[in-house]
């Protein structure tokens, strides 16, 4: 009399055929829930870029007298501070200017 039911090659095979094809079709469906989150994602991305198309970029505000004044401050050798002061411009702006970027 046997204790333990051997199961038989066959069986065992069955039921590791049947175990595989459960792990394959989880896995497949989280590969499927992935591909839409991927899918959705490019979609926003698109859509970001083409509204983001319809912006102009801006004029350029500073005038040519404003950049004549900038050299000149620092060419009488005012610091970039003092001369963010006298003109109002932004520090990074006169930098600008200073390197160039406007001429």
């Amino acid at each position: 009399m046997a204790m333990f039911k051997v199961k038989t090659e066959s069986e065992w095979k069955k039921g590791y055929i049947l175990e595989f094809n459960e792990m394959r079709d989880a896995y497949e469906e989280k590969l499927r829930k992935k591909q839409q989150e991927i899918d959705m994602l490019k979609s926003e991305i698109q859509t970001l870029k083409e509204s983001r198309s319809n912006l102009k970029p801006k004029e350029k505000q500073i005038t040519d007298q404003d950049i004549k004044s900038i050299k000149d401050f620092r060419d009488n050798g005012l610091s970039y501070s003092e001369i963010s002061n006298k003109t109002r411009w932004s520090k990074a702006t006169i930098s600008r200017v200073l390197n160039g970027l406007y001429d």
